[in-house]
């Protein structure tokens, strides 16, 4: 009986760094893909506009969270409609920000610099009505919500008031991250010339344990199990 005691206790101490394992493989991760120095002109006043794509490999498990930077020079704020799609899953980042029903053409700033997040404080298709700042090159700066509003870019403005905002980057949840992530950019209304100049994805997922880590941990559980019986019955014994 007293030689049984030590044997648990070392085991025991085993499983728990075995379930700290199990643990430790299902914890989140974050990974960034980006696309730079792309000086790219998004065609003005044309519908069929821009796209480029990135390819994801080598993540596992299910997205959790997505949240995408954005580098746009010159050309004019509320021109623009960009998109990002992955499975067919669409996020709206920018739809005519500032068009409202009293603003026809939307903001009249020159470009974005910025982090689009579904958990930013404000929505990036208002950021006037926000305190806000712009960079030496006038481009927005900072963290925003993504637009979300998926309707049509020429809709009336009253339109962009009422829409709801269910296209956020919230629509990628679930999914596999692998595969091909792609932006879309359009400049909807004549007048100033944009240019994508670079854009990145941070993904995060959270990977299901190893089906080796669980079969340990199972075993390990079993095991301890039987210690405890052998424990008992020898007390019993004694």
């Amino acid at each position: 009986m007293i030689e049984a005691q030590p044997r648990r206790y070392t085991f025991l101490g085993g499983l728990s760094s075995l379930l700290a394992l199990v643990l430790a493989s299902s914890a989140s991760a974050t990974s960034i893909f980006t696309v730079d120095n792309l000086s790219a002109t998004i065609p003005d006043n044309d519908l069929n506009g821009y796209q480029n794509s990135q390819i994801v490999s080598g993540l596992y498990g299910p997205v959790t969270g997505v949240t995408v930077s954005l580098n746009i020079a010159a050309g004019f704020n509320g021109d623009l409609y960009v998109f990002v799609q992955h499975n067919n899953a669409l996020a709206v980042l920018l739809n005519r920000v500032g068009v409202n029903a009293t603003n026809g053409v939307g903001y009249l700033d020159g470009g974005f610099n910025i982090t689009l997040d579904d958990a930013a404080a404000n929505d990036v298709h208002f950021y006037q009505n926000k305190p806000y700042s712009l960079n030496g090159n006038g481009q927005l700066t900072g963290t925003w919500q993504p637009d979300g509003r998926f309707i049509d870019p020429l809709s009336a403005g009253s339109a962009f008031v009422s829409a709801t905002r269910g296209n956020q980057l919230s629509v990628f949840d679930g999914l596999d991250a692998n595969g091909t992530w792609t932006l879309f950019a359009a400049d909807v209304s004549p007048g100033g010339v944009s240019i994508l100049q670079g854009w990145g994805l941070a993904i995060t997922v959270v990977p299901e344990p190893g089906s080796a880590v669980m079969l340990g941990c199972g075993l390990a559980c079993g095991l301890a199990w039987t210690l405890d019986r052998r424990s008992l019955r020898r007390k019993r014994q004694s």
